[in-house]
């Protein structure tokens, strides 16, 4: 509801006044930051320019370290004024979007709150002008309507009673209107922002957070979150505001750098990849789950990519690799190399010195059962602990006798002093030498160990050894299958073999449902401090065999403590395309609607249409979406992309991505279904992909996958009418 006009002059001037103060603060900085830049350069070129890196003298080193701190202190201050321009430019743009009235509980003082994408304070009162969206305050204009409400600040609980709230519209600096709002008043907005056109990188939605969405970015920051639901809930946007929350939470302690964004390919890496600083945040580190394989594997290791393995099962659903992979990404095989390396009994060697045992095997298999450990590593530590400490205890008992036995018979021995030192190296020698041997004797070769647990889980499940051979003679060769490359960093893993990441503390997982358990379980050990926040949704696995497949999967890497949020809600496309999502995916007896919904956003129902020649119908049909941002062809393999491309570049330009390293940058693309996953286009055609996947047990979900895709139109072109087995779907399209 728009406000009376008296109102609207009042936030008006509101507005002017705000924007005059960001103006003045943003001129102060930019000025503070040329006298810093100078400062800078200055203190450095006065560092090599004084001679005094040439260190003579005790103060040579006193005046160079503090020179250095001097500089280093500037460079932080030249770092978050530049930051604070940053954030300063974009709320000139916007300095808010929302506004809170409430009365505190008990006392009756009356409060209001303006929210932005930043907190804005007056310099001389400390007045706060406008909040953070992800202060605590500011969770009250996201959670509650008018009436009872509070707001959590640390541990205490503020009642109030929300008696006002209101949505701003303000645009590259222009107050535009403002209106006051409650629930329905609020979807009209959302909807608003949901029609339109998309941008080829991901969108800030701090304006448009809907409750369940907040409930999300709020949740416990020190615990792991599995946010999941339907394709267009919102899953990405709101991990990523996620992030920015826990930045702000926790700002003493985590800076950008220590955080993590884990995602399927560089494509959706470059897509998201405004966001945090769209935020005001400088941008996390992103890795693809291949840079941790390559980043474990031995110098000149080949290893199969991602995609390559997902088109290889492609060809045939009944092959024998999807046995070898179902069985390699088992549940069941991943806890037998848990439990194999946690009860790991050491072959101990006997230690002898000229034929009188140093320390019995079982002495010291005793003291190392007497403790507890962690993991194989810390007690293979202990192991060469206690040995190297017998073998230690028993030569200082007999050093006298050792040495003078030194000088009794060895020829190149000519004094007490070298006699003691020749002590010492017979030492170490008989140390490393009990070392090698307990490497030798339990096989602690990760090659090795991975053959022999492979060999030894199917013997136990009568399979026989003959892929445990083939995978040895793979390491050998240094030239891995993707799924034997996953195995083989997981028992490197398990066997403390690998460099973990300790700066890590947190980390989001987008499209997590792609990552096996073994993946999951790896990823949780190399990152022993962080906590994740994870992004799913069941129903776009394209396959049953590399995949997640069940929610409850994910409390086996990250226990019962997960905080496990469902967005219930769809955003993304209109309601005619959700409508034919829905049917897609909707199992017997159990309707998909009881659990989700979709916004109310009517445009045109999907068109099918039958063609005998493809390629013929994508001109007319991109010519009629002219309109749009964005549009896409999604196709079913690289060689139907690179057809249509030839096809369409003559009259046209497009974009070709078929590499999950490349970058999306044309206005219409041409993509395959299996990279397309995680984006969305104003506009989609999914080019004969029904009938390529006629055969596919998941038709079903490739389908919904691409469907989804769509914000506004979709279009199937196909050289067939629709077939029996998606005949029920025949109501939700325009043939």
């Amino acid at each position: 509801m728009a406000v009376e006009k008296g109102d609207f002059q009042k936030e008006l001037e509101y507005f002017n006044q705000t924007e005059e103060i960001i103006r003045c603060r943003l001129g102060k900085l930019c000025e503070e930051n040329a006298l810093l830049k100078d400062e800078v350069l200055r203190g450095r070129k006065e560092m090599w320019e004084d001679n005094r890196h040439l260190v003579l003298d005790f103060d040579d080193v006193v005046f160079l370290s503090a020179q250095n701190a001097q500089v280093k202190f500037t460079e932080e201050r030249l770092e978050w004024n530049t930051l604070e321009i940053q954030r300063l430019r974009k709320m000139e743009k916007t300095p808010y979007f929302g506004r809170v009235d409430f009365e505190e509980s008990g006392t009756g003082e009356e409060g209001t709150v303006y929210i932005g994408i930043h907190s804005l304070v007056r310099e001389e009162s400390q007045e706060i002008l406008v909040a953070d969206w992800r202060a605590p305050v500011s969770s009250m204009f996201y959670q509650f309507d008018l009436g009872p409400a509070w707001y959590q600040v640390h541990d205490y609980t503020n009642e109030v009673t929300i008696t006002g709230k209101r949505q701003y519209k303000i645009e590259e600096g222009r107050f535009l209107s403002v209106y006051d709002t409650d629930s329905s008043m609020y979807d009209d907005i959302l909807g608003e922002v949901l029609s339109k056109h998309s941008e080829r990188r991901l969108k800030v939605i701090i304006g448009s957070i809907q409750k369940e969405q907040n409930l999300a970015i709020r949740s416990d920051t020190k615990r792991s979150c599995l946010i999941y639901g339907l394709a267009g809930s919102g899953k990405t946007s709101i991990g990523l505001h996620r992030l920015a929350y826990v930045l702000y939470c926790s700002r003493d302690t985590i800076k950008s750098e220590n955080i993590l964004i884990l995602s399927n390919n560089n494509i959706f890496s470059s897509y998201i990849s405004t966001i945090l600083p769209d935020l005001g945040e400088k941008p996390a580190q992103t890795k693809v789950f291949a840079d941790l394989l390559e980043a474990a594997m031995e110098k000149g290791t080949e290893i199969e990519d991602y995609y390559s393995q997902l088109k290889a099962m492609e060809g045939g659903f009944s092959g024998e690799r999807v046995k070898w992979i179902r069985i390699k990404y088992s549940p069941e095989l991943l806890q037998y190399c848990i439990d194999y390396f946690a009860g790991f009994s050491f072959q101990i060697p006997g230690i002898r010195y000229k034929g009188e045992l140093l320390v019995s095997p079982e002495q010291i298999r005793s003291r190392l059962n007497a403790g507890r450990y962690p993991d194989f590593r810390s007690r293979y530590e202990r192991l060469i602990f206690l040995v190297k400490r017998s073998i230690e205890d028993f030569f200082a008992l007999h050093k006298e006798e050792i040495c003078k036995e030194f000088l009794e018979t060895r020829e190149d021995v000519f004094s007490e002093k070298e006699a003691r030192i020749l002590y010492k190296i017979t030492v170490q020698e008989y140390i490393q030498a009990a070392r090698d041997g307990i490497r030798r004797l339990n096989r602690l070769d990760p090659g090795k160990q991975t053959t022999e647990v492979f060999a030894g889980y199917l013997r136990r499940t009568g399979e026989g050894d003959e892929e445990a051979v083939r995978l040895s003679h793979s390491l050998e060769r240094g030239k891995l299958l993707y799924e034997d490359a996953v195995f083989y960093l997981l028992i490197k893993v398990l066997m403390g073999e690998t460099d973990i990441f300790s700066n890590i503390y947190h980390t989001v997982i987008d499209e997590s449902q792609d990552y096996n358990l073994l993946q999951l379980y790896i990823i949780r050990r190399l990152f022993p401090r962080s906590s994740f926040t994870l992004l799913g949704d069941i129903y776009q696995t394209v396959n049953s065999v590399t995949t997640i497949q069940k929610y409850e999967d994910y409390e086996r890497i990250f226990g019962a403590e997960l905080i496990q949020i469902r967005l219930r809600k769809c955003y993304r496309s209109s309601s005619d395309i959700n409508a034919l999502a829905f049917r897609l995916i909707e199992e017997k007896g159990r309707p998909l609607q009881e659990e989700y919904s979709w916004f109310e956003r009517r445009v045109k129902k999907p068109l099918y249409v039958v063609c005998k020649d493809l390629f013929s119908c994508l001109v007319p049909i991109l010519e009629g979406l002219k309109k749009y941002r964005s549009a896409a062809v999604i196709v079913n393999s690289d060689e139907e992309a690179l057809a249509a491309k030839a096809y369409l570049e003559k009259e046209m330009e497009v974009q070709l991505i078929i590499s999950p390293e490349d970058e999306m940058r044309g206005r219409i693309v041409v993509i395959p279904l299996i990279l397309a996953k995680g984006l969305e286009f104003d506009a989609v055609i999914l080019l004969g992909l029904i009938y390529a996947n006629i055969d596919n047990p998941h038709l079903r979900r490739r389908v919904y996958l691409g469907c989804t895709r769509a914000l506004h139109e979709l279009y199937f072109a196909e050289k067939d009418a629709l077939p029996d087995a998606l005949r029920e779907c025949a109501p939700y399209m325009e043939v």
